[in-house]
């Protein structure tokens, strides 16, 4: 019996050209990712900030980002946020933050990105030396 390689090669020829579709992939969907703060994770600063910046790889949501800070062995509390007037960039979370006085802080963060995803992280630093 004789097969015919007709049908493969059509099949390649096509699939090269882009006239007949390949395997589909739906597009990837990645959570929002901190590519740059300040201060940066496990700093060791010698007085308090005077805010905490976090820059992501994409635009977010702001009004449903949440923040919280907590100190030692404290319970964190709720950090207000500026409401957003749309003058700030879209991919960044600025958090003002009071005098902090000497110690180990870990800054919370619940964002949500414009693809629907969340992101959750954390974000330590010292203030005063590192005991």
């Amino acid at each position: 019996m004789i097969r015919s390689t007709w049908p493969a090669i059509t099949a390649a020829v096509l699939s090269v050209t882009g006239l007949l579709p390949g395997p589909t992939v739906p597009p990837a969907a990645a959570h929002a990712i901190v590519l740059e703060s300040s201060p940066v994770h496990d700093a060791v600063l010698a007085r308090s900030p005077e805010q905490v910046t976090l820059r992501f790889n994409s635009k977010l949501e702001k009004r449903f980002t949440r923040v919280t800070l907590a100190a030692g062995n404290r319970p964190p509390e709720t950090v207000a946020l500026p409401d957003d007037d749309g003058a700030a960039a879209p991919d960044r979370v600025v958090v003002p933050l009071a005098p902090l006085g000497p110690g180990v802080y870990v800054l919370r963060y619940r964002v949500l990105a414009v693809d629907g995803h969340i992101t959750e992280g954390a974000l330590r630093f010292t203030v005063g030396s590192a005991q």
